[in-house]
């Protein structure tokens, strides 16, 4: 205010003494509130910038391999420490967070279980049979829940089929891909975890055996004949592997361990045994063409599982075949073709533009080696998952610590209340851990923890992540 100055000189001296120790008074207490929020914010940082990060870096366990880290505010995306997070690793299963980032872009409320339609065959068509039988086209949509064991509650497109009782015929399916995918492991065919991929799975691709009074026993039971026992195997290790190149298999289980014993195998040739299992499963005959077919353009989807069924088997089971399926399914309902690498172009080009440190990701599951991921992008697609989705059912996707899934012997909250929600990707020499942080502070911090390159057991990395995100937790 003009004049302000003059005014306080006309003012008795007692008065401006007291004025000015009055001022003095505000503005120390301005600069020691100024300094108290400092000093708290450099405390802050200097535990996570500091104290977090040179325990990551001089962690003798750590040491032993190689280790990139990331941590971020979800609410802000402010990072908030970060160890080797520009680096690319092998993520492992840490690849199948890209996968349901990607599903819950592209797939509905439930999967598209097969497109279907029906049509009436002239008797000149068919060899034998009726002069006119009702037949179904069925073309497969890579769903992977299609009579599988585990979603035995969830069958309503066989439900479908069974009451139709008509003529069955099938399309291959649309698009190009292997049955194995890109950098896989050749000699982890006879496998559970890596069955092969195809556009009509029946049964999960793979064949049950399990144990009955004196016999086993394979669901499906076309591979009954297929079975070999080789007898009792010296030590406690079961033994059950398939041929290569056909579906024979031996088993050699120790005596004591028959009771209650199941293994799983992967079909060869999953892909063209489909339609047979299928007709089997139906009792269905397979008819005969005399000329060649053409599938009529307009087709409807039958629908099956809720997706978040499906995703959950995939995040906390780690199960790789459904992770590949649903990766395929995803390009058919994008894409009208169930061509991965097609996919995972469109998703880094739209889902994942301008992310930092596009990765290499070449498969749904992480089986292969070739995917190359850093810590930095792994949680920049956390967060953007997270701010799309209900934090409640986005959490219900990931295992809990102490809880469920890969974590439920891992990271514990106190009094049995998970505070980290993350997806494990282990491999020979790779263990990783990426996802959700429940601070004390009630924050929710994001992270990703990357190991590369150890040897023996990942017990110990365990141990040490669980340690440093138990201080996280504390302090976030």
């Amino acid at each position: 205010m003009p004049g302000w100055k003059a005014n306080i000189k006309k003012l008795p001296d007692i008065v401006r003494m007291k004025l000015r120790l009055v001022l003095h008074l505000v503005w120390v207490a301005l600069f020691l509130s100024s300094l108290a929020s400092c000093t708290a914010g450099r405390y802050g940082g200097r535990f996570f910038r500091r104290v977090l990060q040179s325990d990551i870096q001089d962690s003798p366990v750590f040491a032993r391999g190689v280790t990139g880290f990331h941590l971020v505010d979800a609410a802000s995306g402010r990072e908030i420490c970060g160890v080797w997070a520009d680096k690319n690793f092998t993520p492992a299963s840490n690849t199948k967070i890209l996968t349901l980032a990607t599903c819950l872009a592209v797939l509905g409320d439930s999967l598209p279980g097969l497109e279907i339609v029906d049509r009436l065959l002239g008797g000149d068509e068919i060899r034998g049979g009726q002069e006119w039988v009702q037949a179904y086209f069925v073309t497969g949509t890579g769903d992977p829940t299609f009579l599988h064991p585990k979603f035995n509650a969830w069958q309503p497109v066989f439900q479908y089929l069974k009451k139709t009782g008509v003529i069955l015929l099938a399309d291959p399916g649309k698009g190009p891909f292997s049955r194995f995918g890109a950098g896989w492991s050749w000699d982890d065919y006879s496998d559970d975890y890596s069955p092969e991929r195809s556009a009509l799975p029946v049964f999960g691709n793979v064949v049950t055996l399990r144990r009955e009074g004196e016999r086993w026993e394979a669901y499906p039971r076309r591979f009954q004949d297929s079975l070999a026992d080789m007898g009792a195997v010296a030590g406690t290790r079961p033994r059950v592997r398939r041929a290569e190149f056909s579906n024979q298999m031996e088993i050699q289980v120790p005596e004591d361990r028959h009771a209650g014993f199941e293994a799983g195998v992967p079909v060869f040739q999953a892909g063209k045994l489909a339609l047979t299992l299928l007709a089997d499963t139906l009792g269905w005959p397979l008819p005969e063409m005399q000329t060649p077919w053409e599938v009529p353009a307009k087709r409807s989807y039958l629908y099956s599982v809720p997706v978040d069924t499906v995703y959950r088997r995939m995040m906390h089971q780690s199960d790789n075949f459904i992770a590949e399926q649903l990766l395929l399914m995803c390009a058919g309902v994008k894409l009208d073709t169930l061509d991965e690498a097609r996919i995972i172009r469109w998703a880094q080009d739209s889902l994942f533009a301008g992310f930092p440190q596009p990765p290499r990701w070449v498969d749904g599951s992480g089986l292969s080696r070739y995917n190359l991921v850093s810590p930095r992008f792994l949680t920049t697609v956390l967060r953007k998952i997270y701010l799309e989705q209900p934090r409640e059912r986005l959490f219900s996707l990931f295992p809990a610590g102490g809880v469920s899934g890969t974590l439920e012997n891992w990271y514990a909250g106190p009094e049995g209340t998970p505070f980290v929600f993350a997806k494990t990707g282990s491999m020979g020499g790779v263990h990783c851990l990426s996802g959700y942080l429940l601070a004390k502070s009630g924050k929710v911090l994001i992270f990703s923890f990357m190991h590369n390159n150890f040897i023996g057991s990942n017990n110990a990395w365990k141990t040490e992540m669980q340690r440093i995100l138990r201080a996280i937790r504390e302090r976030g």
